[in-house]
């Protein structure tokens, strides 16, 4: 029988790994266990039925009847990118963006507000989600707020769950911010990058007017981590060949404090060259490719958790951009198909 293209096979030294982007089942036959498979018929037998078992062959129609899954899955959930602000407070060496000092109008966020209302007000959405995301979204703290509480009255009104996240670089997300954000606006998902330690960090995620802000966004994380509330924390550390050496102190120093605190993910990243932005050259080097996989193997190692584990159990996990009912919205207004490609006009729909 032969295997589904939607299974990724992985030689190792030990044998070979199998994982079944269908079902997310993993396992791994051994070099041994592969020859005695070739030369004994009853463990070929039992290897087939395994396979079998476990949906590893391929099916009959299997990606109509998948993209028919991920179609049903996703009619009910309406989702919103809102980028509150065009400028940001810090000018990280590796940003992509273009910033200019704008914040959204009300004649934007009403735009919104009524784009929402008639979506929901079809009935067709059970979910709606709000990812926060900027510029540095909190600069628009206001709009957060105020369309924030707007879209919550109108779930309320029409049975309609509501859930919301924060992109944030967390240098303005002091407590009093944040137990707001949870409590009154349910922003209970958080993205905070910290690039390694305070050496590493400072050198590339820097102020505006150039000063070091990893002090400011380790001070944030720990009131977080105080509270009681119920929220999910990732904090993303983006590697370059600068800030590598020094990515694994973090796990050693100041990481032990929320090593045991299950609302706190840790989140790697390769950089990647998604233009200069506002950067008049680049000043930092690629890494290869299996960096972040093998940071990420020694966070494990150490005891922390990773996000990365937690959205791979999702079957239907895919870029928000694919995704039918959802929508970015750019400070002003302009509907985008992806926060990266913010300046490609072929991205622009209204």
């Amino acid at each position: 029988m032969k295997m589904s293209p939607r299974i990724i096979s992985y030689d190792i030294s030990e044998g070979t790994v199998f994982f079944n982007t269908k079902t997310n089942d993993s396992f791994l036959i051994t070099n041994e266990l592969i020859k005695k498979v070739d030369e004994d018929e009853e463990t070929e037998k039992q290897y087939e039925s395994y396979l079998e078992q476990h949906n590893y062959f391929l099916e009959e129609d299997e990606v109509d009847k998948y993209l028919t899954q991920i179609s049903e899955a996703d009619k009910e959930r309406l989702g919103l990118t809102v980028l509150t602000h065009g400028d940001c407070n810090f000018r990280c060496k590796y940003c992509y963006e273009h910033f200019t000092n704008i914040s959204m109008s009300l004649e934007t966020e009403n735009a919104i507000f009524y784009f929402v209302e008639e979506k929901i007000k079809t009935g067709q959405f059970k979910y709606l989600t709000v990812a926060w995301f900027g510029g540095e979204p909190l600069l628009g703290f206001k709009t957060i707020v105020s369309l924030g509480k707007r879209l919550i009255s109108l779930c309320n009104k029409y049975n309609v769950n509501y859930d919301s996240s924060l992109t944030t670089n967390g240098f303005l997300l002091d407590k009093k911010k944040f137990v707001t954000l949870v409590t009154d606006l349910r922003v209970t998902s958080y993205q905070i990058t910290l690039d390694g330690n305070q050496e590493s960090h400072d050198r590339q995620r820097i102020s505006r007017t150039g000063k070091g802000t990893y002090d400011r966004i380790l001070k944030n994380l720990i009131d977080m981590r105080q509270t009681k509330l119920d929220f999910e924390c990732i904090i993303r550390f983006n590697i370059t060949k600068e800030n590598y050496p020094n990515i694994c102190s973090f796990l050693k120093h100041d990481g032990l404090i929320f090593k045991e605190d299950e609302r706190f993910l840790l989140f790697y990243r390769n950089v990647g060259d998604w233009g200069k932005g506002d950067r008049v050259e680049n000043s930092l080097t690629l890494v290869n490719r299996s960096t972040a996989f093998e940071l990420s193997k020694r966070a494990v190692k150490e005891g922390y958790s990773l996000f990365a584990s937690r959205y791979n159990t999702s079957h239907f996990f895919s870029c928000y951009a694919n995704k039918k009912n959802h929508y970015a919205f750019n400070v002003n207004g302009i509907v985008q198909s992806c926060t990266v490609a913010l300046y490609d006009k072929k991205k622009y729909f209204w």
